[in-house]
């Protein structure tokens, strides 16, 4: 995996966080959160039971978001490349 300092984040994810969460809801594989821990800046270490607590319960946490939704595009670009 790569880390997430290897990637601009869009703006508009957290501008528009109700709508990021409902494309990270829409398109997260089912098991994400090892990848997602994987895709952590260095420095920045949480449990995957907190990961997963950002996600269901939408906890405002900026460097998980943007990994849930980074690993959420790509599962949706590599589905529509199927396609």
């Amino acid at each position: 995996m790569t880390n997430l300092e290897n990637f601009e984040v869009p703006i508009h994810i957290h501008l528009n966080i109700d709508e990021t969460f409902d494309f990270i809801d829409a398109n997260l594989p089912q098991k994400y959160s090892s990848a997602i821990k994987e895709m952590l800046p260095e420095g920045n270490t949480y449990p995957m039971d907190y990961i997963r607590k950002v996600k269901r319960e939408r906890i405002n946490n900026a460097v998980i978001i943007s990994c849930l939704y980074f690993l959420a595009k790509r599962h949706f670009d590599n589905k529509n490349l199927e396609s």
